[in-house]
Order: structure tokens, then C-alpha cells, then sequence
């Protein structure tokens, strides 16, 4: 998988996808604060781990609105 690839998959899913100086991979919502990055130093658990922060993310929207 290329970057290019992995960064069009975390778009996707709406989240954003970089490297970073030293050469890892961050992962993060579009206006995440810090706490909320993931970094690694392999593009495909960059992937996973895109993968599983927007699924969170959705689980939790639809508990939200369950209650609202």
C-alpha cells in the first residue's frame, strides 16, 4: 500500500493520515485535538487504526443520538 493509498482510505473515513518529521504515521480526526492522535511507524496499523477510530466514532454517534 502506498501513502497515497493509505491517506485516500483515512479521507474516507474522514479522518486525516500524514508523516510526521520523524518519520511516523499520524492519524486524527480532521480538528482533533492532540490527545486524540494516533502515531506509528507502519502505514498499514496507520490504516487499522483509522479503520477503528471512525467505527468508534460512529458507535458513539449513534449512542448519542439513542439518548438525545
Amino acid at each position: 500500500m502506498t501513502h497515497q493509498e493509505a491517506k485516500s482510505i483515512a479521507r474516507h473515513l474522514g479522518l486525516t493520515l500524514r508523516k510526521v518529521r520523524s518519520g511516523d504515521y499520524r492519524v486524527n480526526f480532521p480538528d482533533g485535538q492532540e490527545s486524540t492522535a494516533y502515531y506509528t511507524d507502519t502505514l498499514e496499523d496507520a490504516v487499522r487504526a483509522a479503520i477503528e477510530m471512525a467505527r468508534t466514532r460512529g458507535e458513539s454517534q449513534t449512542s448519542l443520538r439513542q439518548f438525545g
